[in-house]
């Protein structure tokens, strides 16, 4: 997926966050974004956002020298994952359709975002409880639940952190023994580590690698061959975000792209609204 100029705005904003979570220091702060700014309008725009939202990210934390700056936010997110999660895996336990529970509960898990939604709060409790109530596509659901059933090897492409708590839920549903999750090697926004994956105790359940990249999103020509034998060997790749399916949404593997809509540009994309939970199957059949 390109780059549209409504992502300009959006990268600036990102910048603007970034640079305040990674110093204090006003200086630094003015002069990261005015690299940014410049690099913004030099580089080409025939890429995906990703690209760009990568060479952003990593100015600002060369300029800043700070390497991690949503470290302390990616820490709470997870705390809060991990508090409420008793909780949510009551309600998978108990609901009609733990299927359709799980996907839903991923889905809310998606909005702890801080490159799509740069500065905002996310109240995730709230985030949870609309999610219930939402509009999902009910074909769309059952071929994203037949795909995964028939499947023997599933490569489960993780987003963010404290998402990856909710994540649990839906490999339960899945089943473990055929997961192979995947994290980012590096920091970059809020995305999940390996760090992360051992914190909220993923790594005991599922095999846990790094895609040797740190790109928000998966670029392929970016990650490690160990990643990419398991991403071949895969019949099926669930993957969670904006990001994954900026970066996956035009290459010849099946993908179920689990995400709830932050910004137009993927709305127009993915012909949803802002707000909408999507299951997007691409180049899986029903």
């Amino acid at each position: 997926m390109k780059v549209f100029l409504e992502c300009i705005p959006c990268f600036l904003k990102q910048a603007l966050e970034a640079v305040r979570l990674a110093t204090l220091d006003e200086t630094l702060q003015e002069k990261a974004l005015r690299v940014v700014l410049q690099e913004i309008g030099k580089i080409s725009w025939n890429t995906s956002p990703p690209h760009i939202g990568w060479k952003v990210h990593r100015l600002v934390k060369q300029i800043t020298g700070n390497s991690d700056p949503y470290a302390l936010l990616k820490e709470q997110s997870n705390e809060t994952a991990l508090r409420l999660y008793p909780g949510l895996e009551t309600r998978v336990k108990e609901a009609v359709d733990p299927f359709e529970m799980a996907v839903r509960l991923a889905l809310a898990g998606n909005m702890i975002d801080f490159g799509a939604r740069p500065g905002e709060k996310v109240d995730i409790e709230k985030e949870i409880e609309e999610v219930m109530h939402a509009p999902l596509d009910k074909r769309a659901l059952a071929g994203f639940k037949n795909a995964v059933v028939r499947a023997n090897r599933v490569l489960f492409l993780g987003d963010n952190a404290g998402e990856i708590v909710f994540d649990k839920l839906l490999i339960q549903q899945i089943g473990p023994e055929k997961i192979t999750y995947a994290v980012k090697a590096k920091p970059i926004i809020n995305d999940a580590t390996l760090e992360d994956a051992k914190v909220v105790g993923l790594t005991e359940l599922v095999p846990v690698i790094d895609n040797g990249s740190d790109y928000p999103g998966t670029v392929l020509t970016a990650c490690s061959q160990t990643f990419l034998d398991i991403y071949k060997r895969a019949d099926i790749v669930v993957a969670k975000g904006q990001g994954n399916y900026e970066t996956l949404n035009d290459v010849d593997k099946p993908i179920v792209f689990l995400l709830k809509v932050k910004c137009p540009v993927i709305a127009r994309d993915v012909k949803k609204q802002v707000g909408d939970l999507v299951i997007y199957l691409h180049n899986v059949y029903i």
